[in-house]
């Protein structure tokens, strides 16, 4: 089956949904469908690549140009289904990875929301959004509480939309041995009697990085420390740390690459997030054998609390963050471990090769007219 990938970056290592993008790609190549990437740039070797330029520098025309040479792109191309990853139209199959710009717009601010919908990038991606979903034949979420809001904001019928969560690559995010994880700990400076929380972002606003600071600073007498992935935070925000009394307690890790050893050596993973449809961290830390934190806001929310209730919390203010927190820290270290192995458990159900069967199995469904799918 020619199958045509749209994203505008295609690569591990990159974001969420370009890891994402390489992923599923690499899987229906295995599966035997020949896959093409319509991207601006691709970090892919041997999968045909067709160039979506991205033009200028504002983040206006990179959309607009993207959107207009993608679908260019899969008008000359030969392909039988497109699978959309972003903003992109028409294709056949949308998946919404990305936050829902209309739903964001009403999650991320709490002020001037209708006049912020008349600015010229909002005005864009609300236009391109409604586009990509009205002309898209089926679409795909990575969690109910997206299919909830396209059905709320773009009145499309459930039987337009089908969910299926992200996978996780098992065999890089992998729990570390004890011995192992107590000399992670050592080569970072970690205290062996210290709670180590971790938090990856580099959207720290929309992670809700200053509420879980809020949160800890409740806890300056107990021994913790703060990995902070994919940052390395600013002045202000820093000034903010000291003067809460936390500046021992927070390390910057600015990008980092073995992110599943960071995972690994964690007592807990905390995204207490404003919005995110699935955030594949959360899903990639309990594959480490780390229990996760997380908001009602988190598609991933779905898969966490298969492990406990009260690690996900309704709204990210640091009064329901703290109490979670509290929650965690009081347990006893054998509840603490059955807590990561349940959270192991849970996310090895979820496997890349699960995802794109699933997929595959909607498209067919979707498509019936199509036969060679196997």
């Amino acid at each position: 089956m020619r199958i045509a990938v749209v994203r505008r970056e295609c690569g591990l290592g990159l974001g969420g949904a370009e890891a994402y993008c390489a992923n599923v790609c690499t899987w229906l190549t295995k599966m035997g469908h020949s896959v093409t990437v319509v991207a601006d740039k691709s970090f892919l070797p041997g999968l045909p690549f067709s160039r979506a330029p991205v033009w200028g520098r504002g983040s206006i025309l990179k959309n607009l140009s993207f959107f207009l040479n993608a679908g260019q792109v899969l008008k000359a191309g030969d392909f039988e289904v497109s699978y959309g990853l972003s903003r992109v139209a028409p294709v056949d199959v949308l998946r919404i990875s990305d936050p829902l710009h209309a739903a964001w717009l009403d999650l991320g601010y709490q002020r001037d929301t209708k006049f912020r919908r008349l600015r010229p990038r909002h005005r864009l991606l609300l236009w391109m959004e409604a586009k990509a979903i009205k002309e898209a034949k089926a679409i795909v979420t990575n969690s109910r509480l997206v299919k909830n809001q396209v059905q709320h904001y773009y009145s499309r019928g459930a039987e337009k939309v089908t969910v299926i969560y992200n996978g996780v690559d098992l065999k890089r995010f992998r729990p570390m041995t004890q011995e192992d994880r107590v000399l992670a700990k050592k080569s970072m400076g970690i205290s062996e009697d210290a709670t180590v929380f971790v938090f990856a972002g580099s959207d720290l606003r929309r992670k809700g990085l200053s509420q879980l600071l809020s949160a800890l600073a409740k806890f300056r007498e107990q021994p913790f420390i703060l990995l902070v992935a994919g940052s390395m935070g600013n002045r202000d925000l820093k000034k903010r740390i000291e003067g809460m009394g936390l500046g021992q307690n927070v390390k910057w890790l600015g990008y980092v690459k073995d992110m599943e050893r960071v995972y690994a050596l964690a007592d807990l993973f905390v995204l207490p997030t404003h919005y995110d449809p699935f955030a594949n961290t959360t899903l990639e830390a309990m594959a480490c054998g780390t229990p996760a934190l997380t908001t009602r806001q988190n598609g991933a929310a779905e898969v966490v609390e298969q492990v406990a209730h009260w690690l996900v919390v309704e709204r990210p203010c640091h009064r329901n963050i703290t109490e979670a927190l509290e929650a965690f820290t009081t347990l006893p270290s054998q509840e603490r471990r059955l807590l990561g192995e349940k959270a192991l458990r849970v996310a090895q159900k979820l496997t890349w090769q699960r995802h794109t069967e699933e997929l595959i199995t909607m498209l067919v469904q979707r498509f019936s007219p199509i036969t060679t799918i196997t």
